[in-house]
């Protein structure tokens, strides 16, 4: 087991070895930014200055071989060799992800290719969350998929993702072709650090391209429920104007 300590903060967490660095940091309740969680997005890259870690594999376009070699890693990718002081951003948000049952509740097409999927949690159970975080499904062969949470923080009776067919995908086809309403899943929540700083008062512009409209559309609804007047522009792009869904 190895220590790790963030320079700029004085928080420090253990890693086991089956974990990556961004992994002991979220179950200890340390938020690291991150988003991808697999080497694709770079949102969780930081700088190692003592100690020395092993990368899984990651995108080169996430971090290059010079800023490798300058000390940089992926954090998400990241497995200490030995203790480690490190420097990263740390999200100020204090809600820690949880693995929860949810039910189907409602599957319904947007478009040709999307599919807007309801979940239900227990009746004792809730999520918190930030308008634009993102929940990963646990899949049995131990695999994970990601999608934004496509609902605001108040509207929470059910959880809202929007969901694309992607040719030759597992889950997706699956989802489109053979999942029934009131299957049960298990999900980990919230994940994610896109979400609104509403400590701010600058405008804002959000671009989106097919289903990466979800996480604004919920950022967007939770700003009309808390009356934040705050300048939004918003540009989304699809390949045909019928993958514009949801245009009210």
């Amino acid at each position: 087991m190895a220590k790790v300590t963030i320079q700029s903060s004085g928080q420090s967490f253990d890693v086991r070895p089956s974990q990556t660095v961004l992994e002991a940091a979220i179950a200890a309740g340390i938020n690291i930014p991150y988003g991808c969680r697999n080497g694709t997005c770079g949102s969780c890259k930081g700088q190692v200055l003592n100690g020395k870690v092993m990368h899984d594999d990651y995108m080169g376009s996430a971090m290059s071989d010079a800023e490798l070699a300058a000390g940089n890693a992926l954090f998400c990718c990241a497995r200490p060799l030995e203790d480690l002081v490190i420097q990263c951003r740390v999200s100020e948000t204090e809600i820690r992800p949880r693995i929860l049952p949810a039910r189907v509740q409602k599957l319904e097409k947007l478009a040709d290719d999307v599919m807007v999927m309801f979940l239900q949690l227990p009746a004792n159970q809730s999520l918190e969350f930030k308008a634009g975080q993102y929940i990963e499904f646990l899949l049995q062969d131990g695999k994970r998929r990601a999608f934004s949470l496509a609902n605001a923080p108040h509207d929470a009776a059910a959880i809202e993702l929007h969901l694309r067919h992607v040719d030759g995908g597992q889950f997706t086809t699956h989802v489109f072709n053979e999942l029934q309403e009131k299957a049960i899943m298990r999900i980990e929540a919230p994940l994610g650090s896109f979400y609104l700083r509403e400590e701010s008062d600058k405008p804002i512009i959000f671009a989106a391209t097919g289903t990466g409209f979800a996480p604004i559309k919920g950022i967007i609804e939770h700003m009309f429920h808390q009356g934040i007047q705050r300048e939004v522009l918003l540009y989304r792009g699809a390949r045909t104007l019928d993958d514009m869904y949801m245009h009210d």
